[in-house]
């Protein structure tokens, strides 16, 4: 299996997370896990290493179908994960991620408002009632926050990496065939 951890306010990590998504939808064993790379508990203005990935990235996301507009403002994704997480276990993480990164870098949503998440957890098939139960389990959150701090003891900091096998971590930013070609093993 090929992991890909990623942060819905990276641009590099939605290009990876639109080309994993590509192998999965052919059959390739991805997993995704999100992970709030700053692990703030407020929004900040855009970081200059998320705007030089945004100038990098933008064309690439552009030919794969996701118009991205420069970011001004970076938000916690804590709580976005934790959605997306429900999304996975109901077999709704792609459209999860795809709406999640659409409203961002197309809208510029503020993925860490709660009705925002409300609206997208709508428009990937869960129902408010999943988002709001989820949004409000506090032992969820405690737990997934100690799995990203666990992450980031393993080396996962910044984003997006991939895992190909157990402790085999590498960029995601890789040629198309070297990716088609991890994704294969």
């Amino acid at each position: 299996m090929l992991t890909c951890y990623f942060d819905l306010t990276s641009p590099a990590s939605a290009v990876a997370v639109l080309r994993l998504q590509a192998l999965a939808d052919r059959g390739a064993d991805v997993g995704f896990v999100g992970v709030d790379v700053l692990g703030l508990a407020v929004s900040v203005p855009a970081t200059l290493d998320q705007l030089a990935e945004h100038e990098r990235c933008h064309e690439r996301a552009r030919v794969l179908g996701l118009a991205m507009r420069r970011p001004t403002s970076r938000p916690p994704t804590l709580d976005a994960h934790l959605v997306g997480e429900v999304a996975d276990a109901r077999g709704l993480g792609a459209s999860w991620r795809s709406v999640c990164l659409r409203a961002y870098f197309a809208d510029g949503a503020d993925l860490a408002d709660h009705q925002v998440l409300h609206d997208l957890g709508r428009q990937a098939g869960l129902t408010d009632d999943v988002v709001a139960t989820r949004l409000a389990d506090a032992p969820a959150r405690r737990a997934l926050r100690a799995r990203m701090t666990t992450l980031r003891k393993r080396g996962v900091g910044g984003v997006p990496l991939l895992e190909a096998g157990p402790g085999n971590l590498v960029s995601a930013e890789l040629s198309d065939e070297d990716l088609a070609s991890l994704a294969a093993l």
